[in-house]
């Protein structure tokens, strides 16, 4: 499994993306976030995604150069069609929206559909964030030809997305509470980074085509399913939770291109920004949450454990240690990425790829 530079998988994507259609401001966009994806520890949205996007593109899918659209407006809220453009640049187009918003209304409310996946959902709210406000984003699916991948608790068949929820809030310093996670038992990505490898599940997040829980990936791509966050015991509290955030997302945002049905509960998504500072002033309001942060990572930890980590600590100390040290890249994944630089003749652009 070779450890790549970070800025070497910019650059891949970067110029694949130019390739298949993509304006200079887009592939620059969907660079960065399947980059920040990796570096953040989520390969299951970084450059393992880059083969996704392409082949939605030969399909017709996405259209590489649709620039996102308000189709709906108030002074806090606003609905956008993606045009079914990539959903980074979407995404990226309504967060600093919503972050617009929220600096002159106190809260914004912006919901966005008909737009390709977007990616880590989490990297929205961080946005916002460093701009010292707080965030909430819902990215939902329930039903339609796309991502039904995650069967209801007490279910045996696809019935709706992983469906994943992110909030954030500022600490001090341009730092960040940051929480983002699928309301499954994990992220389809993460299913296709441990079939790469040639690994089983960490448990049983999945049930086979025949209702059966495995941790097996190749189950779930036999026909199988992911268990709601809880998995066969607790999962009606991931369910519900699923279920909201594909209203709050996948509703309210797929109304903003319901001319295309296909899309209309495709990966919408809405974002909730706040600005504290209307609530209180900023050095209070985050200096209490480093407080809090402080507080609960001063528990001493169980046994075998290491220490309490806040919400976002981890891919901090991930960043960092990715920053020096390069992005693990499963080897079937690399070979692919390979595969299409010398398909679009990137060779001499890519160089340093060995």
């Amino acid at each position: 499994m070779p450890a790549v530079n970070n800025n070497l998988i910019y650059r891949i994507a970067q110029c694949l993306f130019l390739k298949m259609g993509a304006p200079e401001e887009h592939a620059a966009t969907l660079a960065k976030h399947l980059t920040d994806a990796n570096l953040a520890g989520h390969d299951s949205h970084g450059i393992i995604r880059v083969m996704q996007y392409m082949k939605e593109i030969d399909a017709g899918i996405l259209n590489p150069s649709a620039r996102p659209e308000i189709v709906q407006e108030t002074g806090g809220t606003a609905l956008i069609n993606g045009n079914a453009g990539f959903g980074q640049v979407v995404a990226t187009f309504a967060t600093q929206l919503a972050i617009s918003k929220a600096k002159k209304s106190g809260i914004s409310f912006v919901s966005m559909g008909r737009m390709g996946h977007t990616g880590r959902i989490g990297a929205y709210p961080e946005t916002v964030a460093q701009n010292g406000m707080a965030a909430i984003m819902f990215t939902g699916f329930m039903g339609g030809p796309f991502a039904q991948n995650v069967t209801p608790f007490g279910g045996s068949e696809r019935r709706y997305g992983t469906n994943p929820i992110s909030m954030s809030f500022p600490l001090p310093d341009g730092g960040r509470v940051l929480l983002d996670f699928a309301t499954s038992m994990a992220a389809e990505g993460k299913l296709r980074v441990y079939r790469a490898g040639g690994k089983t599940l960490p448990d049983k997040w999945i049930i086979d085509k025949n209702g059966i829980p495995s941790d097996d990936p190749n189950d779930y791509y036999d026909g199988g399913a992911i268990l709601p966050m809880g998995g066969t015991s607790g999962g009606h509290k991931g369910y519900a939770l699923g279920f909201m955030v594909a209203l709050f997302g996948g509703l309210l945002g797929g109304l903003g291109g319901t001319e295309a049905s296909q899309f209309k509960w495709s990966g919408s998504s809405s974002i909730i920004v706040i600005d504290v500072a209307s609530v209180s002033p900023i050095p209070g309001v985050s200096d209490a949450v480093q407080e809090a942060v402080e507080w609960v990572k001063s528990s001493s930890p169980m046994e075998e454990s290491g220490s309490v980590l806040y919400p976002g600590e981890i891919e901090k100390r991930t960043r960092e240690e990715r920053l020096a040290n390069g992005v693990p890249v499963e080897q079937a994944t690399w070979d692919q990425l390979k595969a299409l630089v010398r398909e679009h003749g990137l060779e001499k652009e890519l160089p340093q790829m060995p």
